[in-house]
């Protein structure tokens, strides 16, 4: 075939998805700017020119949303350059039907944001369920908004649309080959799923991608409310399983429980009929001469106390953690919260459990709520804040979910000035990341505000791309744990560089160091069915000159759920919080301490006490096991029959937790404002 015939050709074929796509995109910046009229109010401090850029990163999701909408229908035109006239009839019909609801889909959104705050999203869905609540809610909607104006302007708008681009939809392209329909079909398939996922990245288009400012208005405005509710209908109901959680336990006995095994002598409530856990601790819960100024929370990828000197391991991996920790306060017994990075990160700052179906609840449309993380709760008291990470923020959506709890400088995988290390999936090294740490403290440290410090590490990950560190000598005795045990001793190391510089600074000896595995990783025995020792992690609060020197290892059990409250209650703060964990300084004499944990993907949950652990599926019988976390570890068979009451009793506080978190987390009282 000629290529001029074939350019002809093409040029046909994608001339009017062109039309359309462009016809779509200003119907999006359309109702934006409606949207950002009619709830003016609500702007805040948001200049101008910060509104243009969230029109501007607005236009990600408008394109995204576009060429989803117009995929179908190109693709039909591309193979049906010729339609009979009921075909047409048909084509057209379907186009209109879309429109209209995506249109109204958008025009409904004005009040929604009115009303509540937020884009279009999973809240939606929370007040439709039975058919009586169905009737109240669209009574209370019919009589409480002016509907009729709005779908007066919905139906006025897509008849102006559809009159606007009737020409283009109806546009045959007779006469194109099919050499130039297959080319056009590859051209259309590879721009819609560049564009749908917001462009050629890592990761797909998430709703933490609009987070572009300190601004929530801003933000909220850069979001597109059709493609957000698209999002959350996908996600919506994919399983059950949370839904048979919800109706495990009466949500009024969840909140008791929940309180009851949560709160401590002196928290006070805030707001209990609306908020399950949300409280002030008193500053004074723990004693000390004086109170840190600081805060530098180290989180260590895949950090597992079973390949740990100072929890008790033999492979000699950690003499720089296990020196720290000998004039530290070490807990031994601790767990994270689930077993990827995203889960620890989330459970550490926010304090908040990895639920059933929502083991990704920093990329799902029910994580866009502020949560009460450390971030927050510290800003209020005049804190400053840095986070720093080796890779890209965008995965995992961590910028775009922790925007909006708090966190406002990033120093991730492209802020690195001439890094000794950079692996090329990774990014930096452990040691790269530890130095600018020291620049961005101290230049935090130089302003009259208190810090928060924030380090994720990567180095100790698959696949363990390592630089060579002289005088670092390689363990061998592991097997086939080999690479991951030179994984933990390179992350050792780092952070023992990390410490000696620091000690040389005016801020070390007024800031806590917390350091803490984001999760273990799966080595031999699968100790229960949660697979307990991949969650099992060191967890050390490093003060010397203020919680001493001498060191010391306690026993308790504890989680990645109590660190925001320790934090608190050792800064001496009485922020607002709603934690579901305790601060560990401040457990009554005798109490053992608990934890919840959940693997990533498992249905699976349990619930430790001391040295029992109760897992529980649900509808299923709950296995009661006692453990020992020794050197080998071990777990008893099943004792649930033997000890009905207390395993009854342990299933009950298991159940509370996760009910109380998964009503909080629908009902968007995982946090406040």
């Amino acid at each position: 075939m000629d290529s001029k015939v074939l350019r002809q050709n093409l040029a046909a074929l994608l001339q009017p998805y062109a039309g359309m796509l462009g016809a779509w995109v200003l119907a999006f910046v359309f109702f934006r700017l409606v949207l950002v009229i009619a709830t003016w109010g609500f702007h805040g401090d948001a200049t101008s020119g910060l509104m243009l850029r969230s029109f501007l990163y607005g236009l990600r999701f408008d394109f995204a949303m576009a060429t989803l909408l117009l995929a179908p229908f190109a693709l039909w035109r591309v193979w049906r350059p010729e339609m009979a006239r009921a075909e047409r009839r048909v084509f057209l019909g379907l186009f209109a039907i879309v429109a209209l609801f995506t249109l109204f889909t958008l025009t409904s959104e004005v009040e929604y944001y009115k009303e509540f705050q937020v884009r279009l999203g999973p809240l939606v869905l929370e007040y439709f369920g039975k058919p009586e609540d169905n009737r109240t809610v669209i009574g209370m909607i019919w009589h409480g908004y002016p509907v009729v104006r709005w779908t007066l302007f919905c139906v006025l708008v897509w008849a102006g649309f559809l009159w606007l681009i009737r020409r283009i939809v109806r546009r045959d392209t007779a006469g194109t080959t099919w050499p130039a329909r297959l080319i056009a079909t590859i051209v259309l398939a590879a721009f819609t799923a560049i564009v749908s996922r917001g462009g050629i990245q890592r990761t797909p288009l998430r709703w933490g991608d609009a987070y572009f400012s300190q601004n929530t208005y801003a933000n909220h405005m850069a979001g597109n409310g059709a493609y957000l509710m698209m999002v959350t209908l996908r996600n919506h109901k994919k399983s059950s399983l949370s839904n048979d959680w919800r109706r495990s336990l009466p949500a009024t006995n969840a909140v008791a429980i929940a309180r009851e095994i949560t709160l401590l002598p002196g928290d006070t409530l805030y707001d209990a009929a609306k908020y399950p856990l949300l409280r002030r601790s008193p500053a004074n819960a723990v004693p000390l001469p004086r109170r840190p100024r600081h805060v530098v929370v180290v989180m260590m990828e895949s950090f597992s106390a079973r390949f740990c000197g100072a929890t008790g391991a033999k492979f000699g991996a950690t003499p720089n953690y296990d020196e720290l920790a000998r004039h530290g306060v070490l807990f031994d017994r601790a767990f994270s919260i689930s077993t990827h990075t995203a889960q620890g990160v989330f459970g550490t700052l926010c304090s908040f459990p990895n639920l059933p179906e929502f083991d990704g609840i920093m990329k799902h449309p029910l994580g866009n709520q502020p949560f009460r993380s450390l971030p927050a709760v510290l800003e209020e008291k005049g804190f400053t804040n840095v986070f720093l990470y080796n890779g890209h923020f965008s995965w995992d959506n961590k910028e775009g979910f922790f925007r909006q709890q708090g966190v406002h400088h990033y120093v991730g995988r492209s802020d690195y000035v001439n890094p000794t290390f950079i692996d090329p999936d990774w990014g930096v090294s452990d040691f790269d990341v530890f130095m600018r740490a020291l620049e961005e403290f101290d230049g935090l440290a130089k302003t009259d505000k208190p810090f928060l410090g924030l380090i994720l590490t990567l180095s100790n990950h698959a696949p363990f791309n390592l630089p060579k560190v002289e005088g670092l000598e390689p363990i061998t005795e592991g097997g086939a744990q080999n690479k991951r045990l030179n994984g933990v001793h390179y992350a050792d190391w780092a952070v023992g560089q990390f410490m000696q510089r620091a000690r040389t600074k005016a801020w070390f000896n007024d800031t806590l160091f917390v350091f803490v595995g984001d999760h273990g990783f799966g080595i031999p025995p699968v100790l229960t069915r949660a697979g307990l020792l991949h969650q099992h992690v060191p967890l050390l609060f490093y003060a010397p000159s203020i919680l001493g020197d001498t060191g010391e290892v306690r026993h308790v059990t504890a989680s990645q759920l109590d660190i925001l409250p320790s934090i608190v209650g050792i800064m001496g703060v009485d922020g607002l919080h709603q934690s579901f964990g305790r601060n560990l300084f401040a457990l009554p004499p005798g109490d053992p301490g608990h934890a919840y944990v959940k693997g990533s993907g498992s249905s699976i949950a349990g619930y430790i006490e001391g040295n029992e652990i109760l897992t529980v599926l649900p509808n299923k019988p709950a296995m009661l096991q006692t453990i020992d976390l020794g050197f080998p570890p071990s777990a008893s068979e099943d004792q649930a029959a033997e000890k009905p009451q207390r395993a009854a009793e342990m299933e009950r506080r298991l159940k509370a937790l996760i009910v109380t978190g998964l009503n909080a987390l629908k009902e968007h009282r995982a946090g406040v404002e």
